[in-house]
């Protein structure tokens, strides 16, 4: 069925979008949210025909508050960050480039394969799956959280604004931690 107003072409696109997001198992909520042209209910079908049967995730959507939940985390997530906003041809705090989004996932998933996971438990390594990664995308376009350049490393650094890590570089932090722990008398 094409919807009103949408040439077939279109439609087409809509639906390529949607199983590229499905096979990386973006949550159907934000999937629909993002192609009004397709209904939840048949999102939802493309997931689990996609996934052989298995049916779409539930429960609460991830905040980008709760996603880091140990410093190193932090490293992480400023670094798939960074390559979101290296692959955007737009400006990332101004509308999300799902292209770009993908990219960037693409990526950090071949860099770090065996610390993706889809279901709890999450290691350090954030985000753990691609509907982490959208929120990420997205806490940067509605001003949740920005990427900074740190003069001292030159680096880098997302600051994730109400979360429990101060908005400074946390690549520092953890190298002055290191730096602490390494020298004797100092412990």
């Amino acid at each position: 069925m094409i919807a009103e107003g949408l040439s077939y072409e279109d439609q087409l696109q809509n639906y390529q979008l949607a199983y590229q997001l499905l096979k990386r198992k973006l949550r159907t909520s934000y999937v629909s949210q993002l192609i009004k042209s397709i209904s939840l209910p048949e999102i939802r079908d493309i997931h689990r025909a996609i996934h052989q049967g298995e049916s779409p995730s539930s429960g609460l959507l991830p905040a980008i508050e709760a996603i880091p939940q140990v410093r190193e985390s932090m490293l992480y997530i400023s670094l798939f960050a960074s390559l979101y906003r290296g692959a955007s041809q737009i400006d990332i705090r101004a509308e999300m480039d799902v292209s770009a989004i993908i990219f960037a996932w693409d990526f950090f998933c071949v860099t770090f394969p065996n610390h993706v996971r889809e279901r709890r438990p999450y290691g350090k390594v954030r985000p753990a799956n691609f509907s982490e990664a959208w929120v990420v995308a997205q806490a940067l376009k509605i001003g949740l959280a920005a990427l900074h350049y740190c003069k001292s490393c030159h680096g880098d650094h997302i600051v994730i604004y109400n979360s429990k890590f101060p908005p400074t570089c946390q690549i520092c932090v953890i190298d002055q931690l290191r730096k602490r722990e390494n020298t004797p008398g100092l412990r």
